[in-house]
């Protein structure tokens, strides 16, 4: 949880807008799907003492390639996200992603992609409640387009960093919550009522 929560700060430190959240989710899916497509194929060949500086060569270059591609069709977006879509380089969530599709070798290729994509989506969906949160009671707006009955109560702590850790850390506590109950519902079903 703790890798999660690093691999998601510099992503909340930009993500008071949806827009921005949405291109953010987007350039995480891809890098994670991409990356991970690559190092499935060649991870056998890596040495192991040059795996992790070959897997980050690897993000780096597929960053830099979405950065490319969303200065040449997404320039507004890639302004609300300065300088952390190149901070996607050396994620957390990225390079922990590459690392344990590489190291899992039981599974086949195209589900450590699967894998990727779907830890991309949920990424992507989690980007969008945290920002959608506070850019409705931070901004009083969605989408870039106010809000005007909201305007006299928005809080605006919420358009800073620190703003976007404190929803980050209650979504994150709702989800667990949601998923330590279903743990419970499961194990209680399993071993007849006896947890």
């Amino acid at each position: 949880m703790l890798l999660i929560m690093l691999g998601a700060g510099f992503t909340m430190a930009s993500s008071e807008d949806v827009r921005a959240a949405l291109g953010m989710g987007a350039a995480v899916f891809l890098a994670l799907v991409l990356s991970s497509l690559v190092i499935s194929f060649i991870c056998e060949i890596i040495p192991d003492r040059i795996k992790l500086p070959a897997y980050v060569m690897i993000i780096a270059g597929f960053v830099t390639l979405i950065r490319m591609l969303m200065d040449a069709w997404f320039p507004d977006i890639l302004d609300m996200l300065g300088v952390h879509v190149a901070a996607l380089a050396v994620s957390a969530v990225i390079v922990r992603d590459a690392e344990e599709i590489a190291d899992n070798r039981n599974i086949g290729k195209l589900n450590r992609i699967m894998f990727a994509a779907l830890t991309g989506l949920l990424f992507t969906a989690v980007m969008f409640v945290c920002a959608a949160i506070r850019e409705v009671f931070g901004n009083a707006s969605f989408f870039g387009y106010k809000i005007d009955f909201l305007e006299p109560y928005k809080v605006s702590a919420l358009n800073g960093a620190f703003g976007g850790y404190i929803v980050l850390a209650i979504v994150s506590a709702i989800i667990a919550s949601v998923f330590n109950k279903r743990t419970k519902r499961r194990r209680a079903a399993n071993y007849g009522g006896r947890v």
